[in-house]
């Protein structure tokens, strides 16, 4: 058995501080409560050397801490050494996540509770993580500017020379039928003013956490099941992907940007940021409070948006998204266990990242419902498919019915718009 260090005291005392206040204060224990009822689960602290082992559980609405690591914990946080950890009590749930990064601790289990213990944190220590971003701020300015006291004017002068100059390219891919210079060198962004604003805008509005698709998506699945539909069948995934997909269209916001030319919008934010809790939406959980301060990349984020992601969109999908389903689905392979070092490489799929666009041509020339009517008769014409691909060519069909309510609905708001808009070329 390893010998404990006085950092396992401490860090067992600041976990008892922890569970007594959320046991004791009404308005920390409602965070313990989700939409489905109080959100159950462990966390584990410990060294690799075993210097340091201690846990915190949540059960039922009430905290207890032990000095064993339960076999069913939820995480574990498995720090490299007792400064390792004692960094963890003092750091900002973004930083606490950086030593992921750093190699100063690894997760064993659900990335998604380490989230959602930050995020517990982080209610009792607004103020510090405030004062300690602030600190990580004026560093980063001055990591920024030093060096660069005396600028070199020519640098800057060729700096900007390197902006105005424009590579061309050769023609030489034969399916290319209409550009010469497939680099489009004779143009720069001063000959799309509009396209011009467009980036203005995305470069100097402060993003904002977006939670339309993700409340969307947890409003169907809510209702209609996710392993099962509501008669207790198991779904057939692509089915049930197509059914939320059409609800996610059908009911999202119609919104047209202002000057666009095209309708949609990815978010109801001007500049929005998109939320993937079937992905890896819930590495934001821990930062919900602080992310609007935090040096790289800050985002906006509302209370109702916090409400609602704690409350209601990350606890249902904490052992549901993709990541989970493998974890549990192939107990905890190899491979993921490399992955959650955040070392060997990083796979940003699970994140949602998408390299898949339509197929433009096809569109234009057959719309919608000439897509639709293809899939019927290949639907038609396979009498001897397998159910997998019944299925899936039924799941294509569903996605196309909420394509075209989105598109409607969009119709319509561009209608309401331009019976109201009074500049004649934007009508």
């Amino acid at each position: 058995m390893s010998k404990k260090s006085s950092s396992n005291v401490t860090i067992k005392v600041v976990l008892f501080l922890m569970a007594t206040l959320y046991n004791l204060k009404p308005s920390l224990k409602k965070y313990l409560k989700s939409a489905e009822g109080w959100m159950n689960f462990s966390v584990g602290i410990r060294t690799e050397s075993g210097s340091i082992e201690q846990a915190i559980i949540f059960n039922n609405g009430k905290v207890r801490v032990s000095g064993k690591t339960p076999p069913d914990v939820s995480v574990s946080m498995v720090f490299v050494d007792d400064t390792a950890a004692k960094e963890m009590l003092s750091a900002t749930p973004n930083e606490a996540m950086n030593m992921l990064l750093r190699s100063r601790m690894r997760m064993d289990g659900n990335l998604g509770y380490i989230q959602l213990f930050l995020f517990m944190v982080s209610q009792l220590t607004g103020k510090k993580n405030h004062e300690a971003q602030e600190k990580e701020k004026a560093l980063d300015r001055e990591l920024k500017t030093k060096g660069y006291t005396c600028p070199d004017p020519e640098m800057r002068n060729e700096l900007s020379r390197r902006r105005k100059a424009r590579l061309k390219g050769a023609r030489v891919d034969h399916s290319v039928k209409y550009l010469d210079d497939p680099y489009l060198s004779r143009y720069d962004l001063d000959d799309f003013p509009r396209l011009k604003e467009f980036v203005d805008i995305h470069f100097t509005t402060k993003p904002a956490l977006c939670h339309e698709r993700p409340k969307l998506l947890t409003d169907w699945h809510t209702e209609n099941g996710f392993e099962v539909d509501e008669r207790g069948k198991p779904w057939v995934p692509e089915l049930r992907q197509a059914y939320a997909y059409k609800y996610l269209m059908e009911n999202r916001k119609p919104l047209i940007r202002k000057n666009d030319l095209i309708a949609g919008t990815t978010t109801t934010k001007d500049i929005g940021v998109v939320i993937y809790p079937d992905g890896a939406g819930n590495t934001i959980w821990g930062e919900l409070l602080t992310v609007t301060n935090r040096v790289l990349q800050p985002y906006d984020v509302s209370p109702e948006t916090v409400d609602i992601l704690h409350h209601y969109v990350f606890p249902y999908w904490i052992k549901r998204n993709f990541r989970e389903w493998v974890r549990h689905k192939y107990q905890n392979p190899l491979c993921q266990q490399l992955d959650d070092r955040f070392a060997v490489y990083f796979l940003w799929k699970t994140v949602a990242i998408s390299h898949t666009i339509p197929d433009f041509p096809k569109i234009l020339r057959l719309g919608t419902k000439g897509i639709a009517r293809e899939i019927k008769d290949e639907m038609k014409g396979d009498a001897k498919a397998d159910a997998q691909k019944k299925d899936t060519l039924k799941a294509m069909l569903i996605c196309m019915e909420g394509l075209n309510s989105y598109a409607r609905n969009l119709s319509r708001q561009a209608a309401l718009e331009a019976s109201k808009e009074k500049n004649a070329r934007r009508k």
